[in-house]
C-alpha cells in the first residue's frame, strides 16, 4: 500500500502537482470543550495565593479554590492586611469573569455548529445560566440529538 502511494507523490512530482500538505498538528490538537477553559491551577489568582502559603490540593475545583480564595482573603482582612485581601479578590474576580467570558464564546460557537436556534442562546444567556454547565452538555455525545429542535425545547434540555 505505502509503494503505491510513493508512485503516486512520484507521478504527481513530475507533472509539477505539489504534495498535499498534512494538517498542522495544533490545530489537530487544540482542546475541545471544558478542556480549552483557562486552567485556575495556572492562573495569576492561584499563584497569588501559594506566594501567600495557601494550601492547595493538586486537583482543586473551582468551587474549593474560590472557598480556600474567601477565607484566606477574609484572614488577611482580619489581619489589617486589607490591600492584600482586595488584591486577592480581584485576581479571583478577574479570573471567574475572564473563565465565564469565554465559556459563553464556546457555547455561541457551538450553537452555531449545532444549527441551533439563536433565541435559544440568547435565552440561556438572560437566564444566567451556568455557562460551563451549558457547554459540558453541548459538546456530549448527546449533543447531536439537539440539531433541529426548538428554542423552547434547547433551553429545557440545557437547563434541565
Amino acid at each position: 500500500m505505502s509503494d503505491l502511494k510513493l508512485a503516486l507523490l512520484g507521478a504527481l512530482k513530475q507533472k509539477g502537482i505539489p504534495e498535499p500538505v498534512a494538517a498542522p498538528a495544533a490545530a489537530a490538537a487544540a482542546p475541545v470543550g471544558l478542556a480549552a477553559l483557562p486552567d485556575p491551577l495556572q492562573s495569576e489568582w492561584v499563584a497569588a495565593m501559594r506566594a501567600q502559603r495557601v494550601e492547595i490540593p493538586a486537583g482543586a475545583t473551582i468551587g474549593q479554590l474560590t472557598s480556600r480564595s474567601d477565607v484566606h482573603a477574609k484572614e488577611l482582612k482580619g489581619a489589617g492586611r486589607a490591600r492584600d485581601a482586595a488584591a486577592l479578590t480581584q485576581l479571583k474576580e478577574q479570573f471567574l469573569r475572564e473563565r465565564e467570558r469565554r465559556a459563553w464564546e464556546m457555547v455561541k460557537e457551538r450553537f452555531f455548529a449545532l444549527e441551533l436556534n439563536e433565541k435559544a442562546y440568547r435565552a440561556l444567556k438572560q437566564e444566567g445560566a451556568d455557562p460551563v454547565k451549558v457547554l459540558a452538555r453541548l459538546t456530549s455525545k448527546k449533543a447531536e440529538e439537539l440539531r433541529g429542535m426548538g428554542a423552547a425545547r434547547v433551553r429545557e434540555v440545557l437547563l434541565g
